[in-house]
């Protein structure tokens, strides 16, 4: 597509999509829609995408609607914010590649929060990280990127490349699920919180702190009551 109206015309019969392409193209603008994550107008964004060097800023904002929400979202809010640094198990390797069985990683929001997120099954060059066997953990520093994935049908992704500072750490010092969780727990209270409007960042929280410790305990309860029934 290289035209507004081509694209438009993809989409005359949602209505939604329709009136967000019309009113927004061109602009500098970005929207979160449930169903597909946030979509970028900004025509700048729509260079620098691996594999995508032919994208027309038409065929941008068309692949950020038919990808949805598959996609690395935890990478996407380490390329969209401050990335803090990766951590992860070494699975396999297959020629000039390694994959982690699990990338751990961090991130800074503008509040200066740190959060943590998780990709599984996560392929990399193996170039930079030297000699590493399977089961090895190591932490790094890493560019995140965007390239448009080919299987299933063009989507756009984000991964990982020309890692640095790399260093072998003890499995224990990976995060756990239950990090994890309690991570999301204090999301959860801290949005529906009463004073959140009144809170700078979370390590400002004007609750009460024998209240709050409780929810978190008998939230966690909840949710690991939940993971045993579904095993």
């Amino acid at each position: 597509m290289k035209t507004k109206q081509e694209l438009l015309e993809k989409y005359k019969s949602n209505k939604e999509f329709y009136e967000l392409i019309d009113a927004h193209y061109g602009t500098k603008a970005s929207f979160q829609i449930p169903e597909v994550g946030i979509i970028f107008f900004d025509r700048e964004l729509a260079k620098g995408i691996i594999g995508g060097e032919k994208l027309s800023y038409e065929d941008f904002i068309d692949i950020q609607i038919q990808t949805k929400l598959d996609f690395r979202s935890s990478f996407f809010m380490c390329w969209v914010y401050t990335p803090m640094g990766f951590k992860g198990e070494v699975e396999t390797f297959a020629k000039s590649k390694i994959c982690f069985k699990r990338i751990y990683d961090e991130y800074m929001l503008p509040d200066t929060t740190i959060e943590m997120g998780k990709e599984d099954h996560v392929w990399m060059s193996s170039e930079g990280f030297g000699k590493l066997n399977k089961g090895d953990c190591v932490s790094f520093s890493a560019e995140v990127y965007r390239y448009i994935k080919k299987s299933d049908g063009k989507r756009l992704d984000y991964g990982l490349r020309n890692p640095e500072g790399i260093k072998k750490i003890n499995k224990y010092d990976l995060p756990s699920e239950d990090d994890l969780i309690m991570q999301t727990i204090d999301g959860i209270l801290c949005e529906t919180c009463e004073m959140a409007g009144f809170c700078a960042t979370r390590s400002n929280c004007m609750r009460d702190s024998k209240e709050r410790k409780l929810l978190k305990k008998q939230m966690f309860e909840m949710v690991q009551g939940t993971f045993k029934k579904e095993k």
